[in-house]
C-alpha cells in the first residue's frame, strides 16, 4: 500500500491538496475510517473556478473522460444517481448500503466497499451494477489513477494519438508506469483490464 506522502506527490499536479476533517462529511452515516484518513492525510481539494461552487476536487486526465475525485464536503453529492435519486431519502434499489462512490469517470463509479475495504469499478447503463475489483484498498486505487494520469500527461502527441486512441508506445509507457507503482506488470495489466482502460 502506498504511503500518504507518496499519494500527495502523485496527486499534486492535479489540483491543490488540503487536510480535511471528518466533520466536512455531509453524509447520513458515519464516514468510513479509511476514507476519513485519506481526506485528513491527503485531502484532494482542487481549484475554485466559481465562488458559488467552491473547490471541485482533483480532476485527472487519464485518456477519455477524466477521473474526478471530490473534496470531502462534496463526497455525499457523488452518491446521487447511484445510491439515491435526488436525496438520501430516495434510495435506488440494487445499490448496497456498504458501497460509497469515491470517484467517477463519465458516470462510471469507483466504489469503496466498506466491508472489504476494496475499491471496485463499474460501468453505468448496463441495467444492473456488476462491479469488478479495481484495487485492494483506497490508497492503491488513488495512487494508480494518479500514476496513469501522470504517465498519460507525459506522452507526446504521437504517443497519445488523439484521433485513434492510444498508440502502442503510449500504451506501453502507461503500463510500465503503473507496473512500477504496483510492483509488477501482471498487477498492472489486471488493473487496466478491470478498468477496460485500453478498450
Amino acid at each position: 500500500m502506498p504511503s500518504f506522502e507518496q499519494l500527495k506527490e502523485l496527486l499534486h499536479p492535479w489540483g491543490p491538496l488540503r487536510a480535511q476533517p471528518a466533520s466536512d462529511w455531509r453524509g447520513t452515516t458515519a464516514l468510513p475510517p479509511a476514507v476519513a484518513d485519506f481526506y485528513a492525510r491527503v485531502g484532494p481539494w482542487g481549484e475554485t473556478y466559481h465562488a458559488s461552487v467552491g473547490p471541485v476536487g482533483c480532476t485527472l486526465a487519464v485518456h477519455g473522460n477524466p477521473v474526478c475525485i471530490p473534496p470531502l464536503y462534496r463526497l455525499m453529492d457523488y452518491q446521487a444517481g447511484y445510491a439515491w435519486v435526488s436525496h438520501p431519502g430516495q434510495p435506488i434499489a440494487g445499490w448496497p448500503a456498504h458501497w460509497l462512490v469515491i470517484a467517477e469517470q463519465g458516470g462510471d463509479p469507483f466504489i469503496f466497499d466498506t466491508q472489504t475495504q476494496q475499491v471496485l469499478f463499474a460501468f453505468h447503463g448496463a441495467g444492473s451494477w456488476k462491479p469488478v475489483v479495481f484495487a485492494p484498498d483506497l490508497p492503491t486505487a488513488v495512487g494508480a489513477l494518479a500514476t496513469v494520469a501522470n504517465a498519460f500527461s507525459a506522452l507526446s502527441d504521437e504517443e497519445a494519438d488523439p484521433d485513434g486512441g492510444l498508440a502502442g508506445q503510449g500504451r506501453q509507457k502507461i503500463t510500465d508506469a503503473l507496473a512500477g507503482f504496483l510492483g509488477s506488470q501482471e498487477r498492472a495489466l489486471q488493473m487496466l483490464a478491470a478498468w477496460e482502460y485500453f478498450e
